[in-house]
């Protein structure tokens, strides 16, 4: 197919994309909850605060303190992406117009990408600002590690949306998709806090996708044994590159 480029690839997902009522309501929606959600962790975290100094990860809580949030519903949307396709059938057309397959991943990654990674930013300036409205001792833009924070937890963000991406592509349907997803993300550290013996735990936790991403936006010696934010970050994108690798394996493997 001649016609056929990258760029027209893009094109339809991106069409696709914007034609989901989900897509609306995770880029109208949410990041107004989000916001709001950052400005009562910070008028409930004020009450405590007002008479004490600001505390060692100060910067880390104002700027990531809803992360969880954020990834729980942009790891779901990514998912969605490709697992709404295959529960509508959608799919196989997708596919009979892009032969060769992974360029639809590829330009699903794109996407994603372009319209989460501003989209974030924007929102976690917002949540960061609406949080320290309320802070006894306020932090600003200019005190040391705060754009860096803002901007490591946009992309750690992105890197979540992602990471569902991949999982729904593997798994292809979202009611199996959704949990594993959640699984990895939110119950994987806890369990195995539980399972490991100390010195191992602390060797092996910080580089599971959850921390790895924390490490992103973390700022400050606060005790917590976490990666520097370099390393987070090549984590996390490792982590990234692996799953849509074995996504990019499977869609090329698989009858659709």
């Amino acid at each position: 197919m001649s016609g056929l480029t990258f760029g027209r690839v893009v094109r339809a997902e991106w069409t696709k994309l914007f034609a989901l009522r989900s897509t609306w309501v995770v880029m109208g929606v949410v990041p107004q909850l989000l916001v709001g959600l950052a400005a009562l962790i910070g008028w409930n975290a004020s009450g405590a605060a007002s008479g004490a100094a600001a505390a060692p990860g100060g910067v880390t809580q104002a700027v990531g303190g809803g992360f969880l949030v954020f990834a729980v519903v942009f790891g779901v949307f990514g998912a969605l992406v490709m697992t709404g396709e295959y529960g509508s059938g959608l799919i196989g057309a997708t596919l009979a117009a892009v032969p060769r397959r992974l360029p639809v991943l590829w330009a699903k990654a794109v996407v994603l990408v372009v319209t989460t990674g501003p989209l974030m930013v924007v929102t976690s300036l917002l949540a960061f600002l609406a949080n320290q409205a309320f802070a006894a001792h306020p932090i600003t833009l200019g005190d040391p590690g705060v754009v860096r924070a803002i901007l490591g937890v946009s992309a750690a963000t992105v890197a979540v949306a992602l990471l569902g991406l991949a999982i729904g592509t593997m798994l292809r349907h979202t009611a199996a998709a959704v949990p594993v997803y959640l699984g990895v993300l939110v119950l994987l550290p806890p369990v195995l806090l539980a399972a490991l013996p100390g010195a191992v735990r602390e060797t092996v936790l910080p580089y599971l996708p959850t921390p790895a991403l924390q490490a992103m936006y973390h700022v400050g010696d606060d005790g917590v044994p976490v990666l520097g934010p370099a390393a987070g970050t090549a984590v996390s994108l490792a982590w990234v590159a692996v799953a849509l690798a074995g996504a990019a394996v499977l869609l090329r493997r698989r009858d659709a």
